[in-house]
């Protein structure tokens, strides 16, 4: 479990330093957008930027080609705006996705950071809801080949695994389909989820 830096403050500074342009424009107005939101607000370092107030709040991280805003208790808000575009299948985390600063509406994000700030003060716990995923067959088959790709398959959560599922039942036809099982197997071997591609 990653534990909170003394020196996250510095570690964001530099770690925003050596971002591409794009990428540092985005997260340099994020940074000050969520700082000024709210005063509770704790600047923390643990998987990268990380924001709190009785518990996590949101944190962003600089990928390839966006940058990914995830609020952890997204899955009690409102999205008033329709914002959340990525992770919406995740049991608790809603994230948004932006590739240009100028996507980045401070009324709005400031309005959205101090929701989740009162959802926390309120008490909000993360309650693991019992869903199951209907498994194709013909992914179940080719898991039960691999003990390994099976027990990561199984411990998988809900929103995971429908991701899996998803990108089976949606191949239009039966060769991509079977080239899609092949991957996820392949990734459940090596411990991935299908979106870590994207990350």
């Amino acid at each position: 479990m990653p534990t909170a830096k003394k020196d996250a403050p510095k570690e964001i500074t530099n770690y925003i330093k050596e971002m591409p342009e794009f990428s540092k424009a985005i997260c340099t107005k994020l940074r000050s957008i969520i700082l000024n939101a709210d005063d509770s607000l704790v600047e923390e370092w643990k998987w990268g930027p990380h924001y709190a107030s009785n518990g996590m709040v949101c944190g962003y991280g600089a990928f390839k080609q966006h940058v990914k805003l995830t609020f952890f208790n997204g899955d009690a808000m409102k999205d008033a705006k329709k914002l959340f575009n990525h992770c919406v299948d995740n049991e608790f985390s809603r994230s948004i996705k932006y590739v240009d600063a100028s996507e980045l509406d401070e009324k709005t994000l400031t309005a959205y950071i101090k929701e989740s700030v009162a959802i926390n003060k309120k008490g909000y716990k993360r309650v693991v809801k019992n869903k199951d995923v209907d498994t194709p067959e013909d992914l179940e088959k080719a898991l039960a080949k691999s003990k390994k790709a099976k027990t990561f398959y199984d411990a998988l959560t809900y929103g995971y695994k429908k991701e899996f599922v998803e990108w089976v039942t949606t191949a239009k036809r039966e060769e991509t389909r079977n080239d899609r099982i092949a991957k996820i197997v392949a990734m459940c071997e090596e411990g991935r989820t299908l979106n870590d591609k994207y990350r």
